[in-house]
């Protein structure tokens, strides 16, 4: 009997105004899964992992844990009482001498060092690394971290995916370090296209299968760009009065068209670009529009 995973998404939309992050998610994660999110800026990676901790609102779908999983957080941009001494920002110790023990080990470890100074007098950098040792800390099922190696150093981040590699720990992180991805992560997730691309392997293999992805892509939308333009031509061809073939080829045609605008439109500008040569501009303003770039 398959086990139930420590999280499921089920259909997950989010926009903010006319713009749609992502829409309709779905995807799940495992125990002892580590996973990699990746997707270009902007797109929504810290949105998503925000909904998911419940720190930011979504706009349908339902996240699910198993029952009784504690989750740890580490966000982008971390935010402490600037009175607080580092080991009171740290975590609640309540004074247990194992437990300040462990936290001077972890801090030390992220070249942390003096415990009693104030976090008012901690750099950005300084700070981001007092919350991943938080959150280290707290030793929780599942670890949720947005950008864990930023303000790290090579010997620091050598030591945090020691860390991270120890035992059979669950993670869900979006960072940058393209080469901590490929030695930590056992699958990826890509949010593209408003939507979740699956790939179980690490960076490497992602690079690979993405790429065949994006191929096939391109080749399926050419072959839908061919033909539209073939049946472009044959409407403008044919008299207003149609017959009964005639008809069920122009209503054809109508759902060639709606295919072919929504498969141009979601490639990146760079793609549209190259393929048909036309102005970055002015396709993303007829895309907009809900035109083709070949309308006329």
């Amino acid at each position: 009997m398959a086990m139930t995973p420590y999280l499921d998404v089920q259909n997950l939309s989010k926009s903010f105004g006319a713009q749609v992050l992502f829409r309709n998610l779905n995807f799940s994660i495992a125990e002892g899964q580590k996973v990699g999110l990746i997707a270009r800026n902007g797109t929504g990676k810290s949105t998503l992992l925000s909904i998911l901790v419940g720190k930011e609102s979504r706009d349908s779908g339902d996240i699910i844990y198993r029952n009784g999983i504690r989750v740890g957080y580490l966000e982008q941009s971390p935010a402490f009482d600037p009175e607080d001494s580092v080991l009171d920002a740290c975590f609640n110790h309540q004074g247990n001498p194992e437990q300040v023990l462990k936290a001077k080990q972890i801090l030390t470890q992220l070249h942390i060092d003096d415990l009693n100074q104030p976090m008012g007098q901690l750099s950005g950098g300084q700070q981001k690394r007092v919350a991943l040792a938080n959150v280290l800390l707290t030793e929780p099922d599942m670890l949720i971290l947005d950008e864990p190696t930023n303000h790290l150093d090579l010997v620091m981040i050598e030591w945090l995916e020691s860390f991270l590699k120890r035992g059979s720990k669950t993670l869900l992180m979006v960072t940058h370090d393209r080469f901590f991805l490929d030695r930590i992560c056992n699958l990826i997730l890509e949010l593209d296209n408003q939507t979740i691309y699956t790939y179980r392997g690490n960076y490497s293999y992602y690079l690979k299968r993405h790429q065949e992805r994006i191929d096939n892509q391109r080749a399926e939308i050419a072959r839908a760009n061919n033909l539209y333009r073939k049946e472009l031509e044959w409407m403008r061809r044919m008299p207003q009065a149609r017959g009964h073939k005639a008809k069920f080829r122009e209503d054809a045609f109508y759902e060639l068209q709606a295919k072919a605008r929504q498969s141009l439109c979601h490639l990146h500008a760079g793609d549209i670009l190259r393929q048909l040569g036309h102005s970055g501009p002015l396709i993303q303003s007829r895309c907009h529009l809900g035109l083709h770039p070949l309308d006329p």
